[in-house]
């Protein structure tokens, strides 16, 4: 059975000592039938550096930053171009990968998949299974294989090409942040599934903690939030989850003030309101597409607020 071809797509952006260390350890992995995009959204000097270290890769080099979402699309873009290639692997240039995560995830029957992610200093630790989304809208990082699994997380994430060439790819509005979310909502809305390949270990240095978010990832998680919700439910679940879909707000708001952050999430929260205006006719392109009835949408959801693992921390 041929095994398919996969494109890693790795988007570099400072950190340059990380981008090696994750081109490292693809190196060894084990997998026979793959190729790496590196995009990079910083000078030509770390492209020149990262060229002269590693041979069997392809550099593109963007004129300036373009975020998470599009400078991952520029990669996408040029691995579905070749014929060859079979699924992508959206890859934060802050992780590691074990020999065999390629091959665990080609074994899951899926068009979006989820790896196993482990904190980089505590492999004891997980640092997500994948998304999961709460009844109040929010989502969060997956702990727990007993979860529901919404789609993956952009930080390690197996995309089908027949899913990226029926949905789209991330959305480049939203810069960074939630993209993932996004593109997941369009895909089960299309009625693609999601899949979890847990022995797909992969080890993750960022912070998964929404309390040691910068100002930066507080504005744009919040404000493409309110546009991803707007944009992929349809008006009688929005009018349904509107109770949920509040409380998740004002759950968030005050979190924030008491964080003695209130501007910005009150920035993020105007600007997402606002701006979901302009989101209407990706709105209405999104849900043309949609195939998965109203009743299969709302069994999506986690119930609750938020997980319970959070009350523990």
């Amino acid at each position: 059975m041929k095994q398919p071809h996969i494109a890693v797509i790795i988007l570099h952006y400072k950190n340059l000592n990380d981008t090696k260390e994750c081109l490292k350890s693809l190196e060894k992995i084990n997998y026979p039938n793959y190729n790496t995009i590196v995009v990079n959204n910083d000078s030509k000097e770390d492209a020149q550096s990262l060229k002269d270290g590693f041979f069997d890769i392809q550099i593109i080099q963007n004129e300036k930053n373009l975020g998470f979402a599009e400078g991952n699309n520029v990669g996408t873009r040029a691995a579905l171009a070749d014929k060859k290639t079979d699924a992508i692997l959206i890859l934060n240039n802050d992780t590691t990968v074990e020999p065999n995560f390629l091959n665990e995830l080609v074994k899951v029957d899926a068009d979006m998949i989820a790896p196993r992610m482990l904190d980089y200093n505590d492999h004891d630790k997980i640092d997500n299974l994948g998304i999961v989304l709460m009844t109040s809208g929010l989502p969060f990082n997956r702990l727990n294989e007993n979860q529901k699994l919404f789609c993956p997380s952009a930080g390690c994430a197996l995309y089908s090409k027949k899913l990226l060439e029926t949905v789209g790819m991330f959305d480049p509005t939203y810069f960074c942040y939630t993209e993932d979310l996004d593109l997941g909502w369009r895909a089960r809305n299309s009625g693609f599934g999601a899949g979890y390949a847990t022995k797909a270990i992969v080890y993750h240095k960022g912070s998964a903690s929404t309390s040691k978010l910068s100002d930066f990832a507080v504005y744009h998680t919040y404000r493409n939030l309110l546009w991803t919700q707007f944009k992929n439910l349809p008006a009688i679940l929005l009018l349904w989850q509107s109770p949920w879909l509040l409380a998740g707000r004002v759950f968030i708001f005050f979190f924030y003030i008491l964080k003695g952050r209130a501007r910005v999430i009150l920035k993020s929260y105007v600007h997402g309101e606002s701006g979901a205006l302009l989101m209407f006719k990706k709105r209405t392109k999104n849900l043309k597409k949609k195939t998965v009835s109203n009743k299969k949408v709302l069994s999506w959801f986690e119930a609750g607020l938020f997980p319970k693992n959070l009350i523990k921390k």
